[in-house]
This record gives structure tokens, C-alpha cells and sequence, in this order.
């Protein structure tokens, strides 16, 4: 008979409602409790994914004999201690990235999901489980555009929501925010290291937190000659922009998300691939979910049921996280 595994959501948020809404309806989840500090919000959880309890403490959901696994979904600054009780509790976990807000935090993060085996931590690195990304990995992997490799990547947002993006801004910043997918994302297609780091950025916002910055840039240089940049920011001038192209001596790989598509959008993303000497065009469909976070979870259920390691590897994870922590103090030391 299928176990089910019972789980509890903290943080009620737009990944925490992305985490539930793709696992809320499977047969072998059910969802026990939801948390959050906003009792409102919670308790629309509820009553949207017929949740059993709601609690506006965390530590009534991670002690509870209900649960088996944990949902990290809040703001970075509180992930270790979230960790800290799911340890003590005996709970494994799913913890939204980046993993925490400081580096020494970060750190003991590690170190203690290193001590303690028997509970299962996943870092909610999506991209590992993207269709898309995995099409073009393997590709790249294969040799299809050669190496080096430059990665072109672009996320800016064209603020519609300034409040929304401000309370962002108080917690973390744009290049560690998303920034620690695409450093990943570059290690993951080429297995290189990190050996040099460049950054800029600035406030193009007269309300930006004091030492916080809504506009970075970083450059990264890699071991086997690759290179690549990450361009992030939050503003209400900024026009949006989400570019992710991978060119080589061979060809070039842009990828076109499904919103973006001018039609049949249904049939999901799909891969732009240009061969060079023959200078041939081939697009690729990839039905795909922007954010899977179902096959996400069911990879730490295997994770638990097959004693299988984390993907991305937590010292994986700890190396993209430092490189964008790296960067980002390089911008704040200028701001």
C-alpha cells in the first residue's frame, strides 16, 4: 500500500501557494497543516486546499506528530531556524532558496543537514526539475554549440506592485534572490568552478532600503574558459526582460518561455537552436511547468523512500549561494 506522507506549508506566499497547488491533490500527499504569520492568509489556505489545521507558529506545525515533511516557503532570514526545529522534530524538508540571508547562517544550514542524514533536506533550486533547462543541459552536455560557453541571462521586472517588490528589497536582493538559480544553472551545464566574480549595481529608486540596491549585474568567469552574465532588477522604469541564451563556437540555444510564445502557447516552452558552420535553425517543443514544484516534491519523496542525494547537491547549492553572496557585497561596498 502507498504511503502517504503528510505534510505542513510555512509560509503562504507565491511560492508557498506554487508548492501547494501543484501537491494539494495527489494521492499519496495531504497537506495537515499551513502556517503563516498573516492568520488571514492562512486560513484562506485552508479553506482553498482543504487543509487540516492553520497556525500563525511554525512551531506548533513542526512538532506536530501530523507531519512528515516540512515546507520551508518564507523569507531567507528565517530558514535556519525553521531547519533547526524540523531537525529536532525529526521532519524532512523542502526550503525555498536562497537558503538563508547571511553567509556564516548559511554555513551551519549546511553543516547541520550534513550531520544528520536520516532527515532528508531538499533546496528548492526549480530549475533542476525544469523540462526546459534539462533539454538544454543535455544538449550542451552533448556538445551541441561547443565550448566555451557564454551564458546571456536577463530578469527584470517592470514593477506594477512597487510595495510588493519594496518588502523583497528589505529582505534579500536581486541577484541573491534569483541570482543563486543561474549560477547553478552555469555549473550545472558545464561542470566547471567559479574563478572570478565582477559585479555593479545601484538604487534607480529613491525609496530603495538604506545599503540595499534593486539593480545588479554580475559577470562570472569559469574554469574551462566559459563565461557568463546575470542582469537583475526591480524597478518602475525598468522594461521586463527574461533573456536566457547559451552560445557557443558551434551554435546557440535561446530559450522561449510558453507566455511568451506568439501562439500555441499550450504546447509550452520550446528551444531555439542555432547550428553553426551550417547556419540551420531548429526549434524544439518542450511541454513544460514554469515552476515545477510537483516533480520537485516528488523527487524528495524518492529522496526518502530510495536514500537518494539532493539535487541540486547542498555543496552545490552552498557554492552558487556564495558566488552571488560574493557578488552582492561587492555591489554594497560601492552603493
Amino acid at each position: 500500500m502507498q504511503k502517504k506522507y503528510r505534510a505542513a506549508l510555512i509560509g503562504c506566499g507565491g511560492m508557498g501557494e506554487a508548492h501547494i497547488q501543484e501537491n494539494y491533490y495527489k494521492d499519496e500527499v495531504h497537506f495537515t497543516y499551513v502556517c503563516d504569520c498573516d492568520i488571514q492568509r492562512a486560513l484562506l489556505f485552508q479553506k482553498k486546499y482543504g487543509v487540516d489545521h492553520v497556525t500563525d507558529d511554525y512551531r506548533e506545525c513542526v512538532s506536530s506528530n501530523e507531519v512528515d515533511i516540512v515546507i520551508i516557503a518564507t523569507r531567507p532570514k528565517s530558514h535556519l531556524e525553521i531547519l533547526q526545529a524540523c531537525i529536532q522534530s525529526k521532519k524532512h524538508v523542502l526550503c525555498e532558496k536562497p537558503i538563508c540571508d547571511t553567509l556564516e547562517s548559511g554555513r551551519t544550514f549546511m553543516e547541520l543537514v550534513k550531520k544528520h542524514p536520516e532527515i532528508k533536506v531538499l533546496i528548492g533550486h526549480l530549475l533542476r526539475f525544469n523540462k526546459t533547462y534539462q533539454h538544454a543541459a543535455e544538449m550542451i552536455q552533448n556538445g551541441a554549440i561547443g565550448f566555451p560557453i557564454i551564458f546571456r541571462m536577463v530578469q527584470n521586472h517592470h514593477t506594477m506592485n512597487w510595495e510588493r517588490y519594496l518588502s523583497m528589497l528589505r529582505e534579500v536582493s536581486p541577484l541573491i534572490d534569483c541570482g543563486v538559480h543561474y549560477a547553478d544553472v552555469i555549473h550545472w551545464f558545464t561542470g566547471a568552478k567559479v574563478t572570478d566574480i565582477q559585479a555593479i549595481g545601484t538604487q534607480s529608486e529613491p525609496d530603495v532600503p538604506e545599503g540595499q540596491y534593486n539593480y545588479g549585474l554580475v559577470t562570472l568567469r569559469m574554469s574551462d574558459g566559459s563565461i557568463g552574465y546575470y542582469e537583475a532588477g526591480y524597478s518602475n522604469t525598468l522594461s521586463a526582460q527574461n533573456i536566457k541564451e547559451f552560445v557557443g563556437p558551434k551554435g546557440r540555444i535561446r530559450l522561449i518561455f510558453s507566455k511568451d510564445r506568439h501562439e500555441h502557447q499550450e504546447e509550452g516552452d520550446f528551444i531555439e537552436y542555432y547550428q553553426y558552420p551550417q547556419k540551420k535553425y531548429e526549434v524544439i517543443n518542450v511541454p513544460c511547468k514554469r515552476k515545477p514544484t510537483g516533480e520537485q516534491f516528488d523527487y524528495l519523496i524518492r529522496m526518502i523512500e530510495e536514500d537518494l542525494p539532493p539535487v541540486p547537491s547542498m555543496e552545490e547549492v552552498m557554492d552558487a549561494f556564495e558566488t552571488m553572496l560574493t557578488a552582492d557585497s561587492m555591489i554594497k561596498q560601492h552603493l
